[in-house]
């Protein structure tokens, strides 16, 4: 967080980026939802020490990042939960991957420890788990007698306080007329008198930057706003041990979190959460003394008593009255005054209401600054716990988010990665996204295993080439196989298993350019600015390309590809989807490039394409004229056209022969 805010938020700001809670992050710096997401991922970056743009350094990769973070947060319970996904950035540090790896693995344990059962009421507990939007009060009204206290106290709460300077007894009597208490910080005796009223609270000027006597009120709301957090997380380790003595929550005090709790339940009976315990208004006071004095004065008049009965009635209501209302001082004769004024004028009786202005006001103002007082010394409470509070509540959602990671894990048959220094590859690894439809009732995924460079996966075949092209028909698989690799590295890079029985994934950057965003742009100039990054960043990287063909004619756009691939920058991996393989075949170094390919297994009894999934490396797959002109083939009759078909396919099939000779 770049931009200066006041000091005093700086605990709640990181309380809320570490939760993380956009929602308050949204309501204290006062920006939009999309803003205080922006924040914490921006924060999260600057403790991986990795932006995200550098890691996942095109906009197809992040695209593709929040697919599947998308995907994944389906499988948290609570809002924050849900944030903590979309809020995941990558890492390229093997120490703080494998603190990531450590947790999913504890979480595994964690579920296998409690089984099903206790898992979904563990589920259960954690997603009544929330965070309500903070209510800030009413800001402070601070009144200065000393100029330069005023740069200090803006510095450190910025507007959420007002400021006033007190020059003179006129602007003291001004201050007098609000409503709300006034903090007094100054020095010397000047208007003592005038400053001697309720309502004003003196605060030590060394006590300037403690929220819990500037702005109690915002203390408390803090804490107010996370009760329902707070309530799961006693909920939790009350009922599970395991959990009090786990990874996550071990040290974590369940008595102190009561303690907070039943401080929290007292402030909000304080604020009339339980009506029957909060003050009266002065006006109910008032409308309840004035029918209690004419039940008084009808049982009188029945009675065949007096105005001299009443009279003595009404003097020791009146006395009652002094206490309830805290008067003192000229007050009280104020209150005698507001009985007496009207009692000539007969039944109903009333205090008459223009003296009474003046003690509202006193009472509303004795009101306050007891109020102040409770909510001052409840915040100190509070606040010695908020380390305590921050690290449980973070604990909770962090559990939210592992648990619905095991569960996702569980789902998509998802496994730990192997940290690669030198090659990318997947052992039975599925497209992700393909797997989720197949959840949903969809077509079963063909598992493929695939790895280029040098790995340790003892895939068949696949020579430890720096560089593959991978050929075949449309609709074979090749963008889903290129996908699927994407989705590993992102996965890994961000902590998380990948979709594969065992993996191997460089800590690199990506660069992945979807065939989807060459057809959009339609610009060949715009397609070769963006694959000029590959070429301007130093260091190794994993480069995956899905089909560029459409950006020029097919001859020219061969050389180009050509190029591009035979000066791959050093320690570069790369896998290149593409139809040219023919046009590419004479310029390409075949020392540095491999071709695979996905092959045909022929027609089935419709005539339509049967594909092995699994590409064949070291080998041109079939093109989609050549299994076209194969399904025709097997429904002409005309023997002319037929020998024109067969004639086809023989020059077809010669060419993807020799093109690797």
């Amino acid at each position: 967080m770049n931009k200066k805010y006041p000091e005093f938020l700086k605990p709640y700001l990181k309380d809320a980026i570490a939760i993380p809670d956009p929602e308050a992050l949204s309501a204290i710096l006062g920006t939009k939802r999309r803003e205080a997401e922006k924040v914490v991922i921006r924060t999260k970056e600057d403790l991986a020490g990795y932006k995200v743009r550098t890691v996942f350094c095109t906009k197809e990769t992040r695209e593709l990042e929040k697919e599947l973070l998308k995907l994944l947060s389906s499988y948290a319970t609570t809002k924050n939960g849900k944030d903590r996904v979309l809020t995941l950035t990558p890492s390229l540090s093997r120490e703080e991957l494998q603190t990531r790896f450590k947790d999913v693995r504890e979480s595994r344990k964690l579920e296998e420890q409690l089984g099903g059962a206790k898992i979904a009421r563990v589920r259960e507990i954690i997603s009544g788990a929330a965070i309500e939007r903070m209510r800030f009060g009413q800001s402070p009204l601070i009144a200065i007698r000393r100029r330069g206290i005023e740069a200090e106290l803006k510095d450190f709460y910025g507007e959420f306080v007002q400021v006033e300077f007190l020059d003179s007894t006129d602007k003291a009597r001004e201050l007098l007329q609000k409503e709300n208490i006034i903090l007094l910080i100054g020095e010397g005796d000047a208007e003592e008198g005038v400053l001697d009223e309720p309502g004003i609270i003196n605060i030590d000027i060394n006590n300037l930057s403690e929220p819990c006597e500037i702005y109690p009120e915002f203390v408390i709301n803090s804490f107010v706003a996370k009760k329902q957090a707070i309530e799961a997380i006693i909920a939790l380790l009350a009922e599970f041990a395991t959990l009090k003595d786990s990874y996550l929550f071990k040290g974590i005090p369940i008595e102190n979190l009561e303690d907070v709790l039943g401080l929290v339940e007292k402030v909000e009976m304080g604020n009339g959460k339980a009506e029957a315990d909060a003050e009266p208004s002065f006006d109910d006071l008032i409308y309840r003394y004035e029918e209690e004095l004419n039940k008084e004065a009808e049982r009188i008049m029945q009675s065949g008593g007096g105005v001299e009965e009443f009279k003595g009635y009404l003097e020791e209501v009146l006395v009652n009255m002094v206490d309830a209302l805290m008067l003192i001082g000229e007050d009280k004769d104020v209150l005698w005054e507001c009985a007496y004024d009207n009692l000539d004028s007969g039944l109903p009786f009333e205090f008459s209401r223009v003296p009474l202005q003046r003690l509202r006001q006193g009472y509303n103002r004795k009101k306050a600054e007891r109020r102040y007082y409770k909510l001052s010394e409840f915040a100190k409470q509070l606040e010695r716990h908020r380390a305590q509070v921050s690290t449980a509540i973070e604990k909770i959602f962090y559990l939210d988010f592992m648990l619905g990671v095991t569960q996702f894990s569980r789902d998509f048959k998802l496994n730990m990665p192997e940290l690669s220094e030198e090659g990318l590859g997947v052992i039975m690894g599925r497209n992700i996204f393909l797997v989720d439809e197949e959840l949903s009732g969809g077509e079963p995924v063909v598992p493929v295993s695939y790895s280029i460079g040098k790995t340790d996966l003892g895939i068949f075949g696949a020579a430890p080439h720096p560089v593959a092209i991978l050929t075949g028909a449309n609709s074979g698989g090749k963008t889903s196989l290129l996908i699927m690799l994407a989705t590993s590295v992102i996965l890994t890079e961000l902590g998380l298993p990948v979709p594969a029985e065992r993996a191997e994934i460089p800590l690199t950057p990506l660069y992945l350019y979807r065939r989807k965003m060459i057809k959009k742009t339609g610009s060949f100039e715009y397609s070769m600015r963006a694959l000029s990054r590959i070429f301007m960043r130093e260091g190794a990287k994993v480069v995956l390309i899905d089909e560029l063909e459409a950006l020029t004619e097919p001859g020219a756009m061969g050389r180009i590809m050509a190029a591009i691939l035979n000066y791959m920058p050093k320690d570069t991996i790369a896998v290149v989807i593409t139809h040219l393989i023919h046009e590419l075949l004479p310029h390409i170094s075949m020392e540095k490039v491999r071709v695979d390919g996905i092959e045909s297994e022929g027609l089935d009894a419709a005539g339509n394409i049967i594909v092995d999934r699994q590409p064949m490396f070291s080998h041109i797959g079939s093109s989609t004229p050549e299994l076209v002109i194969k399904k025709l083939l097997g429904r002409v009759r005309k023997e002319e056209l037929k020998t024109v078909y067969e004639e086809i396919i023989k020059v077809l099939e010669v060419e993807r022969g020799e093109g690797l000779k």
